[in-house]
């Protein structure tokens, strides 16, 4: 626990210690009067009883721009005081920083030096605005060429989304957000063997995710088994790298089993088209009426706005997606599809809750744990 702030009132020292995981805890003279857990936000406010006012409320927020936080404390008849105090961000923060942070503007050029010296240069830039289209053109060739190939296709898109995610956070996150995606994707791959599919590959989207193709399932219980296998195998890698990060004290095996758990629980969203929207589709598509129907489709429009509200907007993009899938799934298609039993529908419901209950039990567990990094799940439950 680091210290975020602090602030003297009638001689009284409050201090307000924080970590990197959302834990904060408020100190009065040294004695811990209020702890609680602030899931990515920015601004929290802490209730404690005191000796000489009675009930209190400390309520403060901060500002990651200018690295200050205003604070106000006071009771249920008064302000006490208010005021700003200097705070240390977050180590996560300084990364962003850097990431956002542009850069350092390059000196200008004397303009007293002789020209006979900047006709070199000049020169040379002139040479090279002849010359700009070759490499384009070379990388155009090659490009033209590998795409005749699928492998080369997938090789590529791997690479971009290996790069991006290195470039947004860092390429020890990227790789484990690569192997998290391909355990995952192979888990649908699986169920797809083992429904007698054809399988067409694993392609990885930069900055989105990834997909397995398929052909098309012939039945709502093929549909539960694919869909489910992805968060399963996922949940499964996530489990064996915290144990093993229990016996080494590895934080990389930490920081993957928490990518893992985000990523999982991302999917196990009851909206199509995500993993869990298809879960339940599944289920809802296999009962007769339009109850069931209407119900998923409420709910992935409801998602939809709510995180058009909060600013997740590519699980807005997926949503709006899904609401149109849902609109335009005929009556025909659905006939196609053979619905599950009363004992099928039952064990979708049984097994989505499970899994979700064993991906939400290690996302406590691993908040705890102290790593940078493995309160991430926790942080997109409470948002």
């Amino acid at each position: 626990m680091q210290t975020l702030f602090e602030f003297y009132h009638d001689q009284v020292l409050y201090q307000v210690k924080a970590n990197n995981f959302g834990k904060e805890q408020v100190f009065r003279n040294g004695q811990l009067v209020s702890e609680g857990r602030a899931f990515f936000s920015t601004s929290n406010d802490h209730r404690f009883l005191c000796p000489t006012h009675g009930p209190m409320r400390l309520y403060f927020k901060v500002s990651l721009k200018t690295a200050e936080v205003s604070y106000r404390l006071e009771t249920s008849a008064a302000l006490l005081c208010e005021g700003k105090a200097k705070a240390i961000p977050p180590k996560w923060l300084g990364k962003l920083e850097q990431k956002l942070s542009p850069e350092p503007e390059q000196p200008a050029v004397d303009v007293t030096e002789p020209l006979a010296t900047a006709q070199p240069v000049a020169t040379i830039n002139n040479k090279s605005d002849r010359n700009w289209f070759r490499p384009l053109l070379v990388l155009g060739i090659l490009l033209l060429k590998l795409s005749k190939s699928a492998g080369a296709i997938k090789a590529a898109l791997a690479g971009t989304a290996l790069a991006g995610w290195a470039w947004l956070f860092n390429l020890e996150f990227a790789i484990s957000l690569i192997l998290a995606l391909l355990i995952h994707e192979y888990g649908h791959v699986y169920a797809m063997k083992r429904s007698g599919l054809k399988v067409k590959g694993i392609y990885l989207l930069p900055f989105i995710g990834g997909v397995a193709v398929s052909e098309r399932a012939v039945s709502r219980w093929q549909d539960f088994k694919i869909a489910i296998a992805g968060p399963a195998f996922g949940t499964a890698g996530a489990l064996v790298a915290y144990w093993l990060w229990l016996e080494t004290g590895q934080p990389t095996l930490a920081l993957f089993a928490a990518i893992s758990l985000l990523l999982n629980l991302f999917n196990l969203l009851p909206m199509v088209p995500l993993d869990g929207g298809r879960i339940v589709q599944a289920a809802a598509y296999s009962r007769k009426g339009k109850a069931a129907k209407i119900g998923l489709l409420l709910i992935t429009g409801g998602l939809s706005c709510a995180a058009w509200y909060f600013g997740f907007y590519l699980l807005m993009l997926f949503g709006i997606l899904g609401t149109f899938d849902l609109l335009s799934d005929a009556n025909e298609r659905d006939k196609a599809l053979q619905p599950m039993t009363d004992t099928g529908i039952l064990v979708t419901i049984l097994a989505y809750c499970g899994l979700l209950a064993i991906l939400l039990w290690l996302s406590v567990l691993m908040a705890d744990s102290g790593i940078p990094g493995t309160n991430l799940p926790l942080i997109f439950i409470s948002s």
